[in-house]
C-alpha cells in the first residue's frame, strides 16, 4: 500500500491507479472493436452542391444492419468488460481491485485497533472485570460479517461496470447512428467515436476512485464493529478529510469530528459524498462520558483542518 499523506490518507494512490487502468484497458480494446465494426460499413463519397459545395457520404445499411450494429457494439463491450448475461468479472476487477484494498482495510483497522487495547490495558480499563484481550487478524478476515460485507463490497462493484457497459454502447451507438444519418465523413464520425470513449475512460477513473476508497473505508469500519464487539470497548471514528483544493467544504468541515460508525457509514452513503472522495477514518476509543480518549489526536487534526482554512 503506496503512504499515506494529508492528500491521500486512505494511502490507497497505487490501488486506484491499478483499477483505473484495468478498466481503460478493457475500454481501449473495445473502442477498437467498435471502429472495425464501423470501417466495414459501405459508403460512396459524393458532392452535393445546393448552396455551397459540401462532400457528403452515403451509407448503405439497412434498417435492420444497424440494429444489428448497436447489439453488436454493446457485445464488444460487454465481453471486453466480462458483463455480459451479468457475469460478474471476478478475476481483473474483483480480486485485485476490490478484494485487495478491502482485505488492506481490515488488517490496518485491526492491527491499529490492537494498539487502541495495548493502550486501554496499560490505562487499567477493565471491561466485565477484566483486562480486554488484543486478537489475531484471521478471526475477523474468517467472519461472517466481513465476508457479508466483501459480498456487498462485489455487488455495488459489478452495478458501477455495468453501468459503464450499458451508457458507453448505447452513447456510441447513438454517435454512430446520427453520423451516419447527417452523411458525415468517415474520419468525423470515428472521431465521434473517440471523444464518446474519452467520456468513458473519464468515468472509468471516477469508478476506481470511488470504488477502491470504498472498498477501503467499508473495511476499515466493519473490522471496528467486529474488534469492538470482540473486545467490548466503546469505539467511535474521527473523519479525516483529504484536504487538497478540490475537497468538498463538507467534506473538509467533517475534519477531525468524532462519529459513531453508523452514522459514519450513513453520511458516506448519503447523496454523491461517496463519489470521487479520498477521506477516511481513524477508529478512537470513547470513555463512560461519551468522550474521546485520545482526545491529543482529535486536537491535531482540527488543527490542521484550521491550517488548511487559512491556506485555502
Amino acid at each position: 500500500m503506496a503512504k499515506k499523506t494529508k492528500q491521500d490518507p486512505t494511502g490507497q494512490r497505487v490501488n486506484r491507479a491499478k483499477a483505473a487502468k484495468s478498466i481503460v484497458v478493457r475500454l481501449d480494446a473495445a473502442e477498437k472493436r467498435v471502429k472495425s465494426l464501423f470501417r466495414i460499413i459501405p459508403k460512396q463519397r459524393r458532392s452535393e452542391k445546393p448552396i455551397v459545395n459540401k462532400t457528403i457520404f452515403d451509407y448503405d445499411i439497412t434498417a435492420q444492419q444497424r440494429e444489428y450494429l448497436e447489439q453488436e457494439i454493446k457485445r464488444a463491450l460487454d465481453e471486453e468488460l466480462e458483463t455480459e448475461q451479468d457475469r460478474r468479472p471476478f478475476s481483473w476487477w474483483y480480486e485485485s481491485s476490490l478484494e485487495l484494498p478491502f482485505r488492506q482495510g481490515t488488517v490496518e483497522e485491526i492491527v491499529q485497533f490492537n494498539q487502541l487495547v495495548q493502550g486501554a490495558i496499560i490505562a487499567g480499563a477493565l471491561v466485565n472485570g477484566m483486562p480486554p484481550r488484543k486478537f489475531p487478524t484471521e478471526i475477523v478476515l474468517q467472519s461472517q460479517p466481513y465476508l457479508q460485507a466483501l459480498n456487498s463490497v462485489y455487488v455495488e462493484g459489478y452495478a458501477d461496470i455495468k453501468g459503464l457497459s450499458n451508457k458507453t454502447s448505447a452513447l456510441v451507438f447513438q454517435q454512430i447512428n446520427n453520423g451516419l444519418s447527417s452523411k458525415l465523413a468517415p474520419r468525423e464520425i470515428s472521431e465521434k467515436i473517440a471523444q464518446r470513449f474519452r467520456v468513458a475512460r473519464s468515468d472509468a477513473k471516477r469508478i476506481a476512485v470511488t470504488e477502491v476508497n470504498k472498498a477501503y473505508n467499508d473495511a476499515r469500519l466493519e473490522a471496528s464493529n467486529i474488534a469492538a464487539n470482540e473486545t467490548g470497548l466503546r469505539a467511535g471514528v474521527i473523519h479525516i478529510s483529504a484536504l487538497m483544493p478540490t475537497t468538498r467544504d463538507d467534506h473538509a468541515n467533517r475534519h477531525g469530528n468524532a462519529y459513531t460508525v453508523e452514522d459514519q457509514r450513513e453520511w458516506w452513503n448519503t447523496g454523491a459524498n461517496r463519489i470521487n472522495c479520498h477521506c477516511t477514518t481513524e477508529t478512537v476509543l470513547i470513555d463512560n462520558q461519551g468522550r474521546v480518549v485520545q482526545k491529543e489526536k482529535q486536537e491535531a487534526l482540527k488543527d490542521e483542518r484550521k491550517f488548511f482554512d487559512k491556506a485555502s
